[in-house]
């Protein structure tokens, strides 16, 4: 294990990664003396600086089919690749709001009808949501109090700040986690017939000159005692 002196890391995550990430690497960081520095961005911004050799990084944390995209491309080290866990979309509602049931198809078609406000990302989930929507024959219903956001965390602040306990909101589980001790609750995932598991890796850039400390980071983090990170966070 490199020691004290090695060079720090850089890390860019995907925003579902990220709640797990911090704390993992804070560990990890007390238990070798390597600094790790983890910023955020949305996946595909962080995949596109990757392909034209821009990303500041040692190590991203993405969507598994961009990690398996960069490695084709001969960018990330398919070997170094280490699976985080996956992550399904779930509904969000105001911690002081009743929890609604939407684990069936029934159900989420009663949840979406009961509620005053259906809150959505501009994000893929909240096209696929959309089109759920629509699956349950319900787009004209919610039309008029349906609103979308740029992030999940627009979509969070306003459920705790402007929305009503009557609200619903929908992304990634591990987005609304991070919520949970800000005013946001969890109201259970979307059901199967639907839902959308999205599985997330990690994996050291080629171009890093920190190979050594990226490999241990890597290694570090499929380790058990941080894979409860992970599972805290909302990652399966």
């Amino acid at each position: 294990m490199p020691g004290a002196g090695a060079k720090g890391l850089e890390v860019l995550s995907a925003g579902s990664a990220l709640h797990g990430l911090r704390p993992a690497s804070e560990m990890f960081a007390r238990e070798t003396g390597i600094a790790v520095q983890v910023a955020t961005d949305h996946g595909h911004n962080i995949q596109r600086a990757a392909m034209r050799g821009e990303a500041d990084a040692d190590v991203v944390a993405l969507p598994a089919d961009m990690i398996a995209a960069l490695a084709a491309a001969g960018l990330a080290d398919r070997e170094t690749t280490v699976a985080i866990g996956a992550v399904r979309i779930g509904a969000a509602v105001r911690a002081d709001a009743p929890r609604p049931d939407v684990a069936t198809m029934a159900a989420l078609r009663r949840a979406l009808l009961a509620a005053d406000a259906v809150l959505l990302t501009l994000a893929p989930t909240g096209d696929h949501l959309t089109q759920v929507i629509a699956q349950l024959g319900l787009a004209d219903a919610i039309a008029g109090k349906l609103a979308r956001f740029e992030t999940s965390t627009l979509l969070n602040r306003h459920l705790v700040e402007s929305a009503g306990t009557g609200a619903i909101g929908f992304g990634p589980a591990t987005e609304i986690h991070a919520w949970r001790d800000k005013g946001v609750a969890y109201a259970g995932a979307i059901p199967d017939e639907v839902q959308v598991v999205l599985p997330y890796a990690a994996a050291m850039l080629v171009r890093t000159q920190a190979r050594e400390a990226a490999r241990a980071l890597l290694a570090f983090l499929a380790t058990p005692a941080v894979r409860q990170h992970f599972r805290a966070s909302g990652v399966e």
